[in-house]
């Protein structure tokens, strides 16, 4: 039987089938994402690769926390998750993940998807938030669309939703100039290792803990996620070491399904973090020009990076200076429950 959320008419039983999501659906949850960018003019590109890593994530269980949906030919039209923390720190957050095929949009699928996933999102949060310190947390439901997506924000926005932050995709030319920005005295570059790894991951949570919605990675999710994602690149990936103290670093990716639907050969300087006690010392800006620097030589034309765009260390002026220009938004909306 069609797994019904929120008693649907008979048209619209008869036109869509909801199911669990089996490790199997993954090609054609692929394909969907794949239309679903081409129709809305997303620069991003996941990858089989990755959504098989992602299929047995640790913050939502494939079989109750998302959904496929087929129409009645049995076509994938649309994809649903709901992610939750189960040992929230600051804020008991469920994150909400949709895509809708573009044909199948306008039919009122979108309410039911969302009305679907605000329940999941609900029971999630409240199994999650058990213990005494948890069940202090403001329960928070987010989503995030890109600026153009105007329909969709609506839609949320009908629903008690509130924009709450904006991300700029910002990205430079690498035949313009780059600065050097050396490294202060007695600092050295270094490229990733495997023996970093617990201090990067220290370094990464330190970096980014009074950062905005930051919730602490644990081993297993900094590899799954971060390090083993299949376009970062661990030989461009940059550390900066103090003596045998990690002070700062650049995870820093190629993206090679989104380069070549794009037809463009562009590096992301994808997490640049810098730990409190190195902050002010123009760590930062070394480690975007030599990442640039490395671009380049590797034969790319463009550098990109993501950026909180009320980010309290000043990163965006940071960029600016260094010659990176916005060219996307993306905006985050924000539900709170309790």
């Amino acid at each position: 039987m069609p797994f019904s959320v929120m008693t649907p008419t008979l048209t619209e039983q008869e036109q869509f089938l909801w199911r669990a999501f089996l490790r199997k659906d993954i090609p054609e949850i692929h394909d969907l994402f794949e239309r679903a960018n081409e129709g809305d003019d997303n620069d991003y590109a996941e990858t089989i690769q990755d959504l098989e890593r992602q299929y047995d994530d640790p913050w939502s269980d494939p079989r109750t926390d998302a959904r496929t949906i087929r129409n009645l030919a049995g076509k994938l039209v649309g994809f649903l998750r709901v992610y939750v923390n189960p040992k929230p720190q600051h804020e008991n957050v469920a994150f909400l993940d949709k895509e809708i095929a573009p044909e199948a949009r306008g039919q009122g699928l979108e309410e039911q998807a969302l009305h679907w996933m605000e329940e999941r999102a609900q029971e999630r949060l409240a199994g999650a938030g058990k213990t005494e310190s948890a069940s202090k947390l403001p329960r928070l439901i987010r989503a995030g669309f890109q600026e153009s997506a105007s329909d969709q924000i609506e839609l949320y926005k009908r629903r008690g939703y509130r924009h709450v932050r904006s991300f700029y995709k910002m990205e430079r030319d690498l035949d313009q100039p780059i600065d050097a920005n050396p490294l202060p005295e007695g600092l050295v570059f270094r490229s990733y290792s495997e023996e970093l790894d617990e201090k990067m991951l220290a370094a990464f949570n330190e970096a980014f803990g009074d950062h905005w919605g930051h919730q602490d990675v644990t081993e297993d999710e900094w590899h799954q996620f971060i390090m083993d994602a299949s376009d970062v690149r661990r030989d461009l990936t940059l550390v900066v070491m103090d003596g045998d103290e990690v002070a700062a670093f650049s995870i820093n990716r190629v993206k090679k399904a989104e380069n070549a639907r794009l037809g463009i050969q562009r590096g992301w300087i994808g997490t640049l973090g810098t730990r409190r006690a190195w902050r002010k010392r123009g760590l930062a800006s070394a480690l975007l020009s030599e990442s640039m620097r490395r671009f380049k030589a590797e034969g790319l034309d463009w550098a990109g990076l993501g950026v909180d765009a009320e980010n309290w260390t000043g990163a965006l002026q940071l960029y600016e200076r260094n010659g990176f220009k916005p060219f996307k938004t993306r905006i985050v909306l924000e539900k709170r429950i309790g």
